[in-house]
């Protein structure tokens, strides 16, 4: 797990770093001296797909994922831990078919053949990231669903990211 959390957690801190450095070298290429590369705007756009699905999984491990607190924390025991289970298996269903759906997506535009417009590189690469991000997320929602049965707090948050590492 530990591993998984560093490649993660290093992927997408080398995206956004990535992304971060080509935009503002873009903004100068334009702004100073009039001149552009057309495959940055392509290129980032693409690295952003790959960190949002990245990142979905992220949260996913973290319990970071939108959800109705005020009816979780109405409920006491049983009902609530029912409740957290039907929301994990509910969530393990839609990334499963995410992942059945998607890699169907990644093997038509493989066939296809199909290339971006600026960099020239195979289209799937891109849609990948989804078949990714659902599998990385399903692989948390089970170790959720678990933790959730064996009456386990979620193992990290932010804030104890920040205290314990």
């Amino acid at each position: 797990m530990k591993l998984l959390k560093k490649i993660e957690e290093t992927a997408i801190a080398f995206g956004l770093l990535s992304v971060t450095i080509l935009l503002f070298v873009n903004i100068i290429l334009r702004y100073v001296f009039s001149a552009n590369t057309t495959w940055a705007e392509e290129f980032i756009r693409y690295v952003m797909i790959w960190i949002t699905f990245i990142g979905a999984a992220v949260c996913f491990r973290r319990g970071m994922h939108v959800g109705v607190d005020f009816v979780l924390d109405l409920l006491k025991g049983k009902a609530k831990k029912i409740l957290e289970l039907f929301i994990a298996f509910a969530s393990i269903v839609f990334m499963g078919l995410l992942i059945w759906f998607s890699m169907e997506l990644v093997a038509f535009t493989r066939q296809t053949g199909q290339i971006t417009p600026s960099l020239q590189i195979p289209l799937y690469y891109v849609y990948l990231a989804i078949p990714v991000g659902a599998a990385l997320s399903l692989f948390h929602l089970i170790g959720r669903v678990v933790d959730i049965i064996k009456d386990r707090p979620y193992k990290e948050t932010a804030s104890n990211d920040i205290i314990h590492e």
